[in-house]
């Protein structure tokens, strides 16, 4: 009887390029690499995300930032008034801020604290 005809991969040395095995492992090697490359693609893109739209100034910064702002546009002649607004401000800003997170989420809050750090006077940070 004659032997079953030989495919070439049988008789074919494990270095070579048709070697089923290599090809697999190439293959293999290869998907693990586009895997890591959209994996890194992915953290880039969330640490961009994070720091462009979400980072934003704490709760604290933004009341005294705010503090600032009443001091500067209140002057010498309305210190009175420009202290118990300073007290109110001391009272209830921080509070407001974190109900601002916790209502409006993480995104909104930043877009809020950003506009009230660039705000140059009161009336601007008000408008926020």
């Amino acid at each position: 009887m004659s032997e079953p005809a030989e495919t070439p991969a049988q008789g074919q040395p494990p270095g070579s390029p048709d070697n089923p095995e290599d090809v697999m492992a190439e293959t293999r090697v290869m998907l693990r690499r586009v895997s890591l490359a959209v994996l890194a693609f992915f953290v880039v893109a969330v640490v961009i995300f994070w720091l462009g739209w979400v980072r934003a100034p704490s709760p604290e910064q933004i009341c005294k930032h705010k503090i600032e702002l009443v001091v500067e546009t209140a002057g010498q002649q309305q210190d009175e008034g420009a202290d118990a607004l300073i007290g109110q401000l001391e009272a209830k800003c921080v509070a407001a801020a974190r109900r601002k997170i916790q209502f409006r989420g993480k995104l909104v809050y930043a877009k809020y604290a950003k506009c009230v750090i660039a705000a140059t006077t009161l009336a601007e940070a008000e408008r926020c």
